[in-house]
């Protein structure tokens, strides 16, 4: 099977976090909806970890973050998330939703030069960041909570 690849350093990092996103999709649509809901860890004090319903309305949520920065980033406007994350399918199209609303974000700049990158470093929320460093974490991300998501359902 022939796959289509980006062009650049920026359409590299948006095709891995499809990439990333492929697992964790296939995981979440492969649960019942009351597995989806049901409470896995009750003992946390976050409540974004306690099922895999609140897992993945935090991992949409924070896509939106990331998707924003990346519009600040680029002097772009950007977007007021309204989402519900109700069962498996309909999580899935939000899921699916917030990365495409980052693909539209960067589809004119996916090959950014070295220092066009480093002008988009700013202070963030979570640091001193790049586009390309926002990237990262939003991969980063989704590895982390998909592993999360795993442990938990072995567990239970």
């Amino acid at each position: 099977m022939r796959r289509e690849f980006r062009p650049g350093n920026i359409g590299a990092l948006m095709d891995e976090y499809e990439r990333a996103s492929f697992d964790l999709r296939k995981l979440i649509l492969s649960f019942s909806e009351n597995e989806f809901e049901r409470i896995l860890d009750d003992k946390t004090d976050d409540e974004d970890c306690r099922s895999v319903q609140t897992i993945m309305h935090h991992v949409i949520s924070a896509g939106y973050r990331y998707l924003n920065q990346i519009n600040i980033f680029l002097k772009q406007e950007q977007i007021t998330p309204n989402f519900e994350a109700s069962n498996p399918a309909s999580t899935i199209e939000e899921f699916d939703k917030m990365l495409l609303l980052t693909s539209e974000a960067v589809k004119n700049n996916l090959a950014m030069s070295y220092e066009e990158v480093l002008s988009t470093r700013m202070e963030t929320r979570w640091g001193l960041y790049d586009i390309e460093m926002m990237f990262e974490h939003a991969i980063v991300h989704i590895l982390r909570h998909r592993r999360q998501i795993e442990k938990l359902t072995q567990q239970k």
